[in-house]
C-alpha cells in the first residue's frame, strides 16, 4: 500500500505504516529541523514543504494519506482559535490534497482538544468535509500507554474509506463486538464489563493491546517538555537515585516509541518540540496493521 504523508514531523505515522509493509511515497513538511530528520531516516522519498503551495496534480497517486494537522488553535493549552485559526485551520489544506488524488484512506490524528473546540463544531467540520468527499469515518481516542510505551498519550484518530460507509473504518478502529451496533436486550451492563475485562478492551485500549502492568507511566510529552524545570512541570521530570533531572531527548524518543537516536543531531531544544508533536509510532503501526487486515479480507 502506498501512502502520502501531510505535516509529517519527524515520521510517527510513516515508520509505524512501513513497519507493516506500507510504502511511503511523499511526504508534506514545513519545518526545517523535522525536515532533515525525514531525510536522514527516508533519503528516495520525494519531500514537499509548504503544503499550501503544493498542487495534488503534482502528486503521485497514493492508497493512503495521513497527518495530523496542527494542534495549536485546538489545544485547551492555548488560545482555541479553532479550524479559525492560521494554523489548525491548515486542516483544509489537507482537504485540498484528499480531493484532488482521492485515496482509498485517510488517517488523521490530533489533540483531545479537538472534540470540545468551538463547542464541538471543529470537530463536526472535520467529519463533514471527509462525507463530503465520500469518505465513511470513525473516531477513537486511543491512548499511548496500552501500546507498548510509557507515556500517557490520549490522542483522537479518524479513518476514512472512500465509498464505504461507518462500519469499514470502524472495524480498523474497533473489535468486532463493539461494531454491532445496539446491544441485545438481554445483555447486561456487568456481562459487557466482564467483557472488557477479560478482553483488557476499553474506550482507549483495543482488545490484545499489553494489558496494564506495575511500571512508571510518563505523562503526555508535549512540545514545551524540554522548557526549564517548575513547580509544575513534574510531568517532564523524573527522579534518578538522588536528584531530579527532566527526561533525555532519547528518553522522549523512547516514550514515543522510536528507535534510540532518530532525532540525533539536532539541538536538544528542537528535538523535545520534534518529538512532543509527534505521533506515537506504536499507535500507527497498529492502525496501519488493521488497515492492511481489512484490505485483505475485504
Amino acid at each position: 500500500m502506498r501512502v502520502g504523508s501531510l505535516f509529517t514531523g519527524i515520521g510517527g505515522f510513516d515508520l509505524g505504516f512501513e513497519l507493516v509493509g506500507m510504502k511511503v511515497v511523499w511526504q508534506v513538511e514545513i519545518d526545517q529541523a523535522c525536515s532533515r530528520v525525514l531525510e536522514k531516516h527516508w533519503p528516495k522519498v520525494k519531500r514537499y514543504g509548504d503544503i499550501r503551495t503544493i498542487k495534488p496534480a503534482k502528486l503521485e497517486p497514493v492508497d493512503l494519506i495521513c497527518g495530523g494537522f496542527p494542534c495549536q488553535d485546538l489545544s485547551v493549552a492555548g488560545k482555541r482559535a479553532g479550524l479559525a485559526g492560521e494554523r489548525s485551520g491548515l486542516f483544509f489544506e489537507f482537504v485540498r490534497i484528499v480531493a484532488g488524488l482521492r485515496p482509498r484512506w485517510v488517517v488523521i490524528e490530533n489533540v483531545l482538544g479537538l472534540l470540545s473546540s468551538n463547542g464541538g463544531r471543529d470537530m463536526g467540520t472535520v467529519l463533514w468535509s471527509l462525507a463530503k468527499l465520500g469518505y465513511g469515518y470513525a473516531y477513537r481516542v486511543l491512548d499511548a500507554q496500552y501500546f507498548g510505551v510509557a507515556q500517557r498519550r490520549r490522542r483522537v484518530f479518524i479513518v476514512g474509506h472512500l465509498g464505504k460507509p461507518w462500519a469499514a473504518p470502524a472495524k480498523v478502529l474497533f473489535e468486532p463486538e463493539s461494531c454491532e451496533g445496539d446491544s441485545p436486550p438481554r445483555r447486561k451492563t456487568r456481562e459487557v464489563v466482564a467483557s472488557l475485562l477479560a478482553s483488557g478492551a476499553g474506550k482507549n485500549r483495543p482488545a490484545g493491546i499489553a494489558s496494564e502492568v506495575d511500571f512508571l507511566v510518563a505523562y503526555s510529552l508535549t512540545s514545551r517538555c524540554g522548557q526549564r524545570l517548575e513547580p509544575s512541570s513534574d510531568t517532564y521530570v523524573i527522579q534518578d537515585e538522588v536528584y531530579v533531572r527532566r527526561l533525555t531527548p532519547l528518553e522522549c524518543e523512547r516514550l514515543q516509541g522510536f528507535p534510540d537516536n532518530w532525532t540525533e543531531g539536532e539541538s536538544d531544544s528542537a528535538r523535545y518540540k520534534m518529538l512532543g508533536n509527534a505521533v506515537c509510532v506504536p499507535v500507527a503501526r497498529w492502525i496501519g496493521r488493521k488497515i492492511l487486515e481489512f484490505e485483505k479480507c475485504d
